[in-house]
């Protein structure tokens, strides 16, 4: 009873709803409120009918608002989409309507169905759909517009946004910047910023274009550029604060004075002259800044033992911390994980054993192995490095040599051959085996093209195998070394189904080997260089040997997105054969091992036996002369007695003493074998 009020006068608080909602202040509220009100005693007093008011009907007004829109936050809440993709785009009324009352339009199109007899199939529901959201009522409505006007503006969940930002942030900004470059020949200088969750801190960094021509990027062109790079960003972290943290309060991302639900901030972590991370404090930190500061304290380690930038694979560490770090990195028996999953108790016991390893003046964390991958990756890099540092340095050489010209060398002939290389017009049947790698990366200069040309060589390094010119009836004829054509074949620019079909073949070729990878990366090569011809082409700069067809060529952007994702999957088809050749190797190394470890302990028994059988020949040699010294030891001890004997009677004879002292015979040794004859007896 207490309700039909609302329903008698819904038309009226409908046409104010959205006053109340978008009020800017409680007074205007109230002034809408009142003049509801108002409207309600005017449509009362015509009413035939009497229906029961609320005794405030003040209150009852607000509280029939304040119970629509609590209701409406809380559907929009549980409604609202968690995944970042699907804010790629700006949401209509009809995409958020679709998530607000999902449970109503299917209600709506079940009782459809079954009230046309129709089967349960998908296929009507969004007629049906469609139909529900034509016909929505006034509260309905605002319902939509204001959740769609949030959504648009607020974007994804931050958690969501910060995963989303970790995966697909880099390719998204190199995919953007090739777009561009590619459709609108444009190159692009962005500054970014993003807010730190669990820091409260900021995060700006600079993203722009590859250089075609230049020797060096934008931002480290000059000094004066540097310089006004650095401002930049100075500038634009301000800008930021203000932007992500809107408080009015300057200092909210790194004030010493903040309160206790932003906590105070993160301090930063310094590194000794080795690059290992000294110990900070934690003092006043919540655990979600202790999280971060012990993942800050082991990227410092890793980066140490890398040598370059990549992330602890906490995964892989998880399994075996023993096999990556040193005992003291960490307590007896804790269980090293991603800190982001570290309990209270755990961040303690970690941080207090750190705590007596900076007292006794120890490493924090020393990472005893890396996992391959990462390594191998910056050798990669490295390697890049100075290839590219080389290109340079050759390139200033040559610009040198150009000056020191004279003019009638630098004439409208030599202009014409900078605009075409002549590795331009190399084919592959010029090139010798041992140049094919050199000839592979002139074809394209894309960071994943040159990654792929490394992991062949790679692969041909642990194999041990060599470059062959071995032909592959799987692959398009121009996918050889005996190509000899400096375009591809006329029908792979005039028929999109030809050029789509030739990169399904690279894409799907059984990979077994470096030998059969390198004309599957030859002909992806010369596809990039073919699709650069077509999109730099330029009328009056072609050559003379320019084809005919080069111009309407099929190649578009489409297909450079396909082959750069053919790229993709050729490069793990290595990767793969890269990890299975390196397993093997240290399964064999430890056979290897194995087996020298039980040789050598037979050995050892072979020897420790034949010493044992050498001793017995001594001994048994040594026998006999012993026994015969033993013999003339005795033969000349009876000697001794006789004479003896001798001496005493006479002594007794001249004496004059009538006492007799017993005669003394002298001790003689028994030996305990059985008696030998001695040698006057075998005489």
């Amino acid at each position: 009873m207490s309700s039909e009020w609302t329903t008698t006068f819904k038309s009226i608080l409908d046409l104010h709803h959205k006053d109340v909602i978008y009020a800017k202040s409680k007074s205007a509220q109230r002034l809408v409120v009142k003049k509801v009100r108002k409207a309600i005693l005017a449509a009362y007093e015509e009413q035939e009918e009497d229906v029961p008011l609320p005794t405030s009907l003040t209150k009852g007004i607000k509280q029939y608002y304040i119970q629509d829109k609590e209701e409406a936050d809380e559907r929009e809440a549980a409604s609202r989409p968690r995944e970042a993709s699907f804010y790629k785009k700006t949401l209509s009324e009809w995409d958020v309507a679709q998530k607000l009352f999902k449970q109503e339009i299917d209600q709506y199109d079940k009782s459809e169905q079954q009230r046309k007899g129709l089967e349960r199939s998908i296929k009507y529901r969004t007629g049906h759909a469609r139909q529900w959201f034509d016909n929505m009522t006034f509260s309905q409505e605002e319902q939509v517009k204001l959740a769609m006007k949030k959504w648009n503006k607020e974007g994804a969940p931050e958690e969501s946004q910060a995963s989303y930002r970790k995966n697909n942030l880099k390719k998204t900004l190199e995919d953007f910047s090739m777009q561009i470059q590619r459709t609108m020949g444009c190159c692009v200088v962005m500054l970014m910023s993003h807010k730190k969750k669990a820091s409260q801190t900021l995060s700006v960094s600079l993203h722009e274009s590859e250089p075609q021509n230049a020797k060096k990027r934008f931002s480290i062109s000059s000094s004066g550029i540097k310089e006004w790079t650095s401002t930049g960003f100075k500038s634009f972290a301000e800008w930021s604060k203000t932007e992500f943290y809107p408080s009015g309060d300057e200092d909210h991302a790194g004030s010493d004075n903040e309160d206790d639900e932003n906590g105070p901030v993160i301090p930063e972590v310094i590194l000794d002259d080795d690059g290992y991370a000294k110990l900070p404090t934690r003092d006043g930190i919540g655990l979600k800044g202790q999280h971060e500061l012990i993942r800050n304290i082991f990227h410092a380690s890793y980066k140490v033992c890398t040598g370059g930038s990549r992330p602890v694979p906490w995964g892989t560490i998880t399994a075996n911390s023993s096999n990556y770090l040193e005992p003291d990195s960490v307590p007896t028996g804790f269980v090293v994980k991603d800190p982001s999953h570290m309990k209270t108790e755990e961040v303690n016991c970690l941080w207090n054993h750190w705590e007596r390893q900076s007292a006794a003046g120890q490493k924090l964390v020393r990472f005893i192995k890396a996992k391959d991958s990462d390594v191998r990756a910056n050798i990669h890099n490295e390697e890049r490095k100075r290839k590219s540092k080389e290109k340079r340095v050759r390139r200033l050489e040559s610009d040198e040599e150009d000056q020191d010209q004279p003019d009638s060398l630098n004439d409208s002939n030599s202009t014409e051959r900078r605009v075409q290389p002549a590795e331009a017009e190399t084919t592959p049947d010029d090139v010798s085996i041992n140049d094919r790698y050199t000839f592979l990366e002139s074809l394209c200069k894309h960071d994943n093209y040159l990654e792929l040309i490394d992991a062949i060589r790679d692969l041909a390094i642990l194999a041990n195998q060599k470059p062959s010119s071995e032909q592959h009836a799987d692959l398009p004829t121009w996918a050889d070394w005996s190509w000899g054509g400096s375009y591809l074949p006329e029908d792979v620019h005039t028929s999109y189904d030809v050029l789509k079909a030739s990169l399904n073949k690279l894409r799907t070729f059984v990979i077994s080997g470096a030998p059969s990878a390198m004309p599957v990366v030859l002909g992806i090569g010369l596809l990039y260089r073919e699709s650069k011809r077509v999109i730099e082409f330029e009328e009056d700069e072609a050559a003379s040997n320019t084809p005919s067809y080069l111009p309407g060529s099929v190649f578009d952007l489409q297909f450079l997105v396909a082959l750069d994702h053919t790229v993709q999957e050729v490069l793990s088809k290595i990767v793969e054969h890269i990890e299975r050749l390196t397993k093997e190797a240290l399964d064999e190394d430890d056979d290897i091992q194995d087996e020298g470890e039980v040789g050598n302990k037979e050995t050892e028994i072979e020897v420790d036996q034949q010493e044992q059988d050498w001793e017995q020949e001594q001994e048994q040699e040594q026998e006999p002369e012993q026994d015969q010294d033993q013999d003339q030891d005795q033969d000349q001890e009876e000697v001794d007695e006789v004479v003896q004997k001798g001496t005493k009677r006479r002594k007794s004879q001249a004496s004059t003493s009538k006492s007799k002292k017993p005669r003394m015979e002298p001790e003689v040794r028994r030996s305990s074998r059985a008696r030998q004859p001695s040698k006057r007896a075998q005489m």
